[in-house]
């Protein structure tokens, strides 16, 4: 009888390994990194007009060349890049979000490009700028810019109001 029921629990075990083997694995695939995107955000009066393209340390360079050496010594970790069109006019607006790793690289490369000039904007992010024309900020571990699109496809170029409407609403959802 003792035969038997150790029969039966070595029977049991084996059964249950691969499902534990399963839940384990399945365990460690998710995805690790939070993605600002991927929050459902609702921005009103904003709609996503371009599928997002994520760029990691490899091809950054493909995006924007020149400006990778600041990006990569700071703690660069990806890219997120979307448009979204000002429902009420069409036009488009270039948002690029830097997962710097740490709120300080994030904070290191907002204080690179906003030197001089330009004015704050209250509210958005730790801290927020315009020059007129692109809009930075940072908050946690994220670098923000926010700018037109400049190709050609939008005639109607949103204004400066909008972009920082639209920051605003990005930011949120994140608080």
């Amino acid at each position: 009888m003792d035969e038997l029921k150790k029969e039966h629990r070595a029977s049991l075990l084996f059964r249950w390994i691969p499902i534990f083997l399963v839940i384990l694995w399945s365990g460690g695939c998710y995805l690790s990194k939070t993605d600002p995107f991927l929050k459902g955000l609702d921005l009103k009066g904003f709609e996503q007009a371009s599928p997002m393209v994520v760029y990691n340390r490899t091809n950054l360079f493909d995006y924007i060349n020149g400006e990778a050496e600041v990006y990569l010594p700071l703690g660069f970790q990806l890219l997120y890049s979307q448009s979204y069109r000002k429902q009420e006019n069409g036009g488009l607006i270039i948002v690029d979000v830097y997962d710097m790793a740490t709120p300080k690289g994030a904070q290191d490369v907002f204080i690179k490009y906003t030197p001089k000039g330009g004015s704050l904007i209250q509210a958005v992010g730790a801290s927020a700028w315009t020059d007129d024309y692109f809009v930075l900020f940072w908050r946690n571990n994220y670098f923000f810019r926010v700018w037109p699109d400049p190709s050609p496809i939008s005639e109607e170029k949103p204004q400066l109001q909008d972009m920082i409407n639209l920051s605003q609403a990005i930011d949120r959802v994140l608080l």
